[in-house]
């Protein structure tokens, strides 16, 4: 089925932003005209994307001024609620189905816009969620492009009943950070005595008899679950992405060296099964020269080239990070998601290409949304186990009822008896079965 779009005059906002909504979410084919005589004359479903209405049989939506300008600014947003729904960018015009530009919401929120606004970054440089417009007004945890989205579908149905379009199939996408393969074993010989004469200085008496239990091969080392991952991985017949930090040691790098023979064994072993992704570490999100470097430890591993990606500590800045990442090869990114809370941070639940917003170009670089990670619910919003698998399901439901994608960010150090995971582990089954469970009509 195809559409066919009026608007008066196409600008490349316009374009992407319709390409967002019809394309990746509802995942129909359409195209634009400038010309009103041709979009009246042509046999086709329509939508008229102007200031005014043009035919009886069509789904009219109002424009206004945000993806006809250029340049980025402060924006006058006024948030309303409508049909049920969040919305804003209000234009109040006679005959129009809708009483916002919803184009516009799109893009607002899907390019991120309020990120390259000055904003006040927390001590790593980072957006949080808190100053977000979907925070404020409680929509973080709605894929409300996609809601808004299935709205416009049904508009098209309403106007033209024999228009059916593709089935929205709800996918989940589990992924892990793998910051440290090991807690204890593995770190070389400074490392180790250095952890040693730490954990003696702060009376840690527990974590010393771990040490040397493991150290004494007299206990599995705690971060070392991926036999675990693996039997779960079978369990629910899943194929998760591995994000591997292979940076130099530093004060927020503390992985294992890229050089270790048991190390580079591990990665081999999960390459045979999985996906691995690189995880630029902490440093090279400044140094270009470092991420390129990081990335050929990956592909000589793999044998492979290095097309996935997530940032170690979440740390993204529009348009850098993104832009880096297209220099080196990068295809596909994970990093679009909070540290301080859970839920949509683009509003949307479907991966969708990246929009520069200072060269005014969609670029072939795909942001792969997540949702979830454990670090969040723990350690931020500190809620216990019960509480953490409540707020989870919300979201699964979520994103179910928009055919959208859930996506988890775990590490496999959340399987330890290390920092009080105890417990955890339930938690994550718990989602995973969630996640997996088909949905419920």
């Amino acid at each position: 089925m195809h559409i066919l779009i009026y608007t008066p005059a196409l600008t490349a906002r316009i374009e992407y932003a319709w390409s967002i909504l019809l394309k990746y979410v509802l995942q129909v084919d359409f195209s634009f005209t400038s010309e009103a005589t041709i979009y009246i004359q042509t046999n086709a479903y329509k939508i008229n994307y102007s200031k005014e209405r043009l035919l009886e049989q069509e789904v009219s939506l109002p424009i206004g001024n945000l993806l006809i300008e250029s340049g980025i600014r402060p924006q006058n947003i006024s948030v309303f609620q409508h049909d049920g729904l969040t919305a804003f960018f209000q234009v109040e015009l006679a005959g129009m189905d809708l009483p916002f530009d919803l184009p516009a919401l799109v893009f607002y929120l899907v390019t991120r816009y309020e990120e390259y606004l000055p904003f006040e970054p927390d001590v790593h440089g980072r957006f949080t969620a808190k100053q977000s417009l979907a925070y404020r007004e409680n929509f973080l945890r709605q894929p409300l492009v996609n809601e808004w989205a299935i709205r416009l579908r049904q508009l098209l149905q309403q106007k033209n009943p024999t228009f059916k379009f593709p089935v929205l199939s709800y996918k989940f996408q589990p992924t892990y950070d793998l910051d440290m393969a090991w807690a204890y074993l593995h770190k070389g010989g400074k490392r180790t005595v250095g952890g040693y004469l730490r954990t003696i200085l702060k009376g840690n008496f527990t974590e010393l008899k771990q040490r040397w239990q493991v150290q004494f091969s007299k206990k599995d080392d705690p971060f070392f679950t991926f036999p675990y991952l693996d039997a779960l991985h079978d369990r629910f017949q899943l194929k998760p992405i591995y994000f591997v930090l292979l940076g130099d040691y530093d004060k927020f790098d503390t992985n294992i060296s890229p050089n270790n023979w048991a190390f580079l064994w591990i990665l081999q072993q999960l390459h045979k099964r999985y996906r691995l992704g690189i995880h630029p570490s902490y440093s090279s999100n400044k140094k270009r020269s470092q991420l390129q470097k990081e990335i050929s430890r990956l592909r000589v591993i793999t044998q492979e080239p290095v097309a996935l990606s997530r940032q170690h500590f979440l740390k993204l800045t529009f348009p850098e990070t993104y832009r880096r990442l297209l220099q080196v090869g990068i295809a596909v990114d994970y990093s679009l998601g909070y540290a301080d809370d859970i839920g949509f941070r683009a509003s949307i639940a479907t991966p969708y290409p990246w929009y520069d917003l200072t060269q005014e170009t969609m670029n072939p670089l795909l942001l792969y949304p997540f949702q979830v990670m454990d670090v969040t619910l723990k350690k931020y919003l500190q809620l216990n186990p019960a509480q953490a698998i409540e707020n989870v399901n919300l979201i699964i439901q979520k994103t179910k009822s928009v055919g959208g994608t859930f996506c988890t960010l775990w590490h496999n150090s959340s399987f330890s008896y290390i920092d009080n995971w105890e417990g955890w582990d339930e938690v994550y089954e718990a989602i995973l079965k969630m996640a997996t469970q088909q949905k419920q009509d």
